[in-house]
């Protein structure tokens, strides 16, 4: 009986990863059409120019949970209540906490991540430094 749900689930996972790939392939072709049709009105007006020497521009993307600035500005300020050194996992559940957001594996995994990077982002301009607890965790505090 256990098997035939487990194996159930996975062909429902299956199934769901297998549309969004055919979703993502017909948004690909899509934009080569449109890339295509862009080389194209550019040769039209610059014949000579060479479409190799055109860089692709990096997209990036917002993370849905924190506004332009919100991350940094909470993680300085659960790191100040704080007092101690945290890890990302104490400030990322305190982030979330405060924003109301259920702390699932996938929210959680999401979110340390945007943790990671306003740490090293502060870390770089020397408002935080790492602190080694000879646990083998990474805390941070705040200089």
């Amino acid at each position: 009986m256990a098997e035939s749900l487990v194996v159930s689930g996975l062909v429902s996972k299956r199934s769901e990863v297998a549309g969004q790939i055919i979703s993502y392939q017909a948004e690909i072709t899509r934009l080569q059409e449109s890339l295509s049709h862009l080389d194209g009105s550019i040769k039209l007006f610059a014949p000579e120019y060479d479409l190799r020497t055109i860089k692709s521009k990096r997209t990036n993307m917002r993370n849905q949970y924190f506004v332009k600035g919100e991350a940094q500005r909470m993680t300085l300020d659960v790191m100040r209540e704080a007092g101690k050194p945290l890890n990302s996992l104490e400030i990322t559940a305190q982030l979330l906490a405060r924003k109301g957001i259920e702390a699932t594996a996938a929210i959680t995994a999401r979110v340390q991540k945007n943790v990671f990077a306003v740490i090293h982002r502060l870390e770089a301009r020397h408002v935080v430094r790492e602190i080694d607890n000879g646990a083998g965790v990474m805390t941070w505090e705040i200089v």
